[in-house]
């Protein structure tokens, strides 16, 4: 079947073979597999039973990206808010003859009573997953429903699955400032990203509406990478914990920092607002190169 519910999960599967899997806590997307391989980082340390976030695939983060700052109204959530932590549902699927899709929602009625009294707004999330032959879309929508103002941050906190971290590049950031959360200072980017050391930034105000993760070590070569599309998102985040911080979590190896990637799309370089009544969506779409 082309979408196929489980307990825990959706499946969804594409005549062409691409699959995709959504866990329903956190509507955590934990695997696309096209052209017959995996594109999505999951630890082999990860929890899969609801206790914590799931350590990999692509976790939710809202209202709130890291740990909010009093006076801010999420300094009492936990870090990256609670919509990764929160049980949503299945709200519809379909199907055609190039495109499986499903939606999960989650909204203020069903969020833990210590999230809601911490973060007292009324509001609802729309999760869209698409998937074709050969992309996925993940696109969220938030709406207010309430009749007050919210302010929220929001990011596809992405983990991407790779061969090899001394090679990966990332390509569409160069000229950029950046806020690097490793150094606590501030820098402009200067041709591609890569990765030598532990790596946190958040680039904001990103102009181009397509990053590419590239694989191969060398500009000439054809190798294989990602592209992704982003559309209403406009900050991105690039992480990879390296050693220490990779042996100090204790749901993801030792050496799996090797073989992942985070490049995350969203909103976070600065709070958006949100009036009573009114709605945001943003989205990214990820193909092979």
């Amino acid at each position: 079947m082309p979408v196929s519910q489980h307990s825990n999960k959706t499946i969804l599967t594409h005549p062409s073979g691409a699959s995709t899997e959504i866990q329903l806590f956190g509507a955590t997307l934990t695997s696309w597999k096209v052209a017959n391989k995996e594109r999505i980082f999951l630890s082999e340390k990860a929890i899969l039973d609801g206790s914590k976030a799931i350590r990999g695939g692509i976790p939710l983060v809202f209202p709130v990206f890291g740990k909010g700052k009093a006076p801010h109204v999420t300094a009492s959530l936990p870090q990256h808010g609670f919509a990764r932590i929160s049980h949503w549902k299945l709200l519809n699927s379909s199907e055609d003859a190039n495109t499986v899709v499903a939606q999960f929602g989650l909204d203020h009625t069903s969020i833990p009573e210590e999230h809601r009294n911490a973060w007292p707004f009324d509001f609802s999330l729309v999760y869209t997953v698409k998937l074709t032959a050969d992309t996925i879309e993940t696109h969220l929508k938030v709406h207010n429903v309430g009749d007050k103002a919210f302010d929220f941050n929001t990011l596809l906190h992405t983990y991407f699955l790779i061969p090899d971290e001394s090679k990966v590049r990332v390509i569409g950031l160069s000229g950029l400032e950046y806020a690097d959360k490793v150094s606590q200072s501030s820098a402009k980017q200067e041709g591609e990203v890569v990765i030598r050391d532990e790596v946190d930034r958040v680039y904001g105000n990103v102009q181009s509406e397509d990053i590419q993760i590239r694989y191969g070590a060398q500009q000439q070569d054809v190798g294989e990478g990602i592209q992704v599309r982003l559309n209403g998102l406009r900050d991105i985040v690039v992480w990879n914990p390296w050693t220490e911080k990779a042996a100090g979590m204790a749901d993801f190896g030792d050496e799996e920092y090797h073989r992942m990637i985070c490049v995350e799309a969203g909103q976070v370089a600065e709070f958006k607002a949100l009036a009573a009544g009114g709605s945001w969506e943003g989205s990214q779409v990820l193909s092979l190169l």
